[in-house]
């Protein structure tokens, strides 16, 4: 597959594609996959409720903590992530995940 190899050359610290099940299907970078996959699959069904309240459903998501960011984007059954240090070339690492998830929804 290889979806997320062009993440690693725009510094993003840790990337995810998983299941909404929270089972990691591809990764890359440092930490554990398996524990931002699963966190992020709980984090999308426990949003589920609030987007459907307002006629929609969660598509993409950001959270900031003081040190770091991840930027989330939803492709059918799917959630592909990047964590990134505060500071980071946020819009460029956006950019990609978005070119990703296309090329996820096309081959899916």
């Amino acid at each position: 597959m290889a979806y997320l190899e062009a993440l690693k050359t725009l510094g993003v610290e840790q990337a995810v594609l998983t299941g909404l099940d929270g089972l990691v299907i591809e990764s890359a970078g440092r930490g554990s996959s398996e524990l931002l996959a699963a966190e992020l699959a709980s984090l999308l069904r426990h949003m589920a409720p609030l987007a459907e309240a307002l006629s929609g459903e969660v598509r993409r998501f950001t959270l900031a903590t003081d040190a770091r960011e991840v930027l989330a984007v939803r492709v059918k059954d799917y959630l592909l992530a990047a964590v990134i240090n505060r500071g980071a070339d946020r819009k460029a690492v956006g950019n990609e995940l978005s070119r990703i998830a296309l090329r996820l929804a096309e081959e899916l």
